[in-house]
């Protein structure tokens, strides 16, 4: 049976929140990956290198479990908070604090990820119809 286009919808926007989270997981190839990427020096010691990597790992893992989501819909509702509160998380820190354009754009990015997820949860909370 073809998927209905709610089902697309549900699964795109698990799969487009997926992509967002994998983006960062180059991060675990250490300092220099991270500074180019988020647009930030991570200074002397490798202390914040090593909570950088760690960041990136988790993030890889909300990926995997956001592209599992796609298409194991038993998993969509706690896959989905989990993401959500990534994201809505990070916008709370970064809209009450000064920031630089590489921690706006990643704030931004979230909001629109955010929303898009939210509008795929309330379709699979209608069954996908």
């Amino acid at each position: 049976m073809t998927p209905s286009l709610s089902e697309w919808f549900i699964r795109i926007s698990f799969g487009l929140t997926g992509v967002i989270h994998v983006l960062p997981l180059a991060g675990v190839l250490g300092r220099s990956t991270l500074e180019r990427a988020y647009g930030v020096t991570l200074g002397e010691g490798q202390d914040l290198t090593i909570l950088m990597q760690h960041r990136a790992l988790l993030f890889g893992l909300l990926a995997a479990a956001c592209f599992a989501a796609m298409f194991n819909a038993a998993w969509r509702w706690p896959v989905g908070i989990a993401a959500l509160i990534s994201m809505i998380g990070f916008v709370f820190f970064a809209a009450l604090q000064t920031h630089g354009a590489a921690v706006a754009k990643v704030m931004w990015v979230d909001v629109g990820a955010a929303l898009l997820l939210s509008v795929g949860l309330i379709f699979h909370s209608n069954g996908g119809r």
